[in-house]
């Protein structure tokens, strides 16, 4: 989902593709239907994510076990609280901008869209590198649960992008340094405090957080 939203629909290769952004200028609608090609675009990714809302206009989250549901966890903890609303208004203001043909207040929303969606399994890799780290020695299973979603939520780094640079956050070659890291040895069994705290604080740095501000 993330890779869809960020990398494919909201990218200016899709939504400028061929004729699209002169359809758009001139209203050409898709052949049946009520939107252009660039809305259609646009549209798409905000159907990733908000697909699966009883209303659309007022999403309440947690409506998937995906993206939705993280979004929830994330906007749920003070320290990233608002992040759901700048999502979901970057959203609709691009949408509209697409209307009025003002492309550059679109980027700039999918710049916003980028960079916020992005946060998203960098907080929960945090979260759940801690929740591990925490359950260790206590709880071995509860560990290793949190450390089996903090694998997935570092692995989908690569999937990022930042808007600054149109790259991914974390490139596939630091991500798999990260993932071997953790599965070393044993695995799970023989990760180190030390280690975890080593992958949480490089993530929480590479986007202004802390490691303290993701374990809530």
């Amino acid at each position: 989902m993330t890779d869809q939203i960020l990398n494919n629909y909201l990218s200016t290769s899709v939504l400028d593709e061929s004729t699209n952004r002169a359809d758009n200028d001139n209203e050409v609608l898709v052949s049946g239907k009520s939107y252009t090609n660039m809305e259609h675009k646009w549209d798409e990714a905000f159907g990733y994510l908000y697909g699966a809302e009883p209303d659309a206009t007022m999403p309440i989250l947690d409506q998937d076990s995906f993206l939705s549901e993280y979004i929830d966890r994330v906007e749920g903890d003070a320290d990233f609280a608002g992040i759901a609303t700048t999502i979901y208004d970057a959203f609709k203001l691009g949408r509209a901008a697409i209307v009025e043909k003002n492309y550059s207040v679109r980027d700039e929303q999918a710049a916003i869209i980028r960079e916020n969606v992005s946060l998203i399994p960098a907080v929960r890799a945090v979260f759940y590198l801690q929740n591990g780290k925490d359950n260790l020695t206590a709880d071995p299973a509860r560990a290793f649960h949190g450390l089996s979603e903090a694998y997935g939520f570092i692995y989908s780094l690569q999937f990022t992008r930042n808007p600054d640079t149109d790259a991914p956050y974390f490139s596939k070659t630091e991500v798999d340094t990260y993932l071997s890291q953790l599965m070393t040895g044993n695995g799970f069994w023989d990760v180190t405090p030390t280690t975890l705290d080593q992958i949480s604080d490089d993530i929480a740095a590479r986007f202004n957080f802390t490691t303290a501000q993701a374990s809530n």
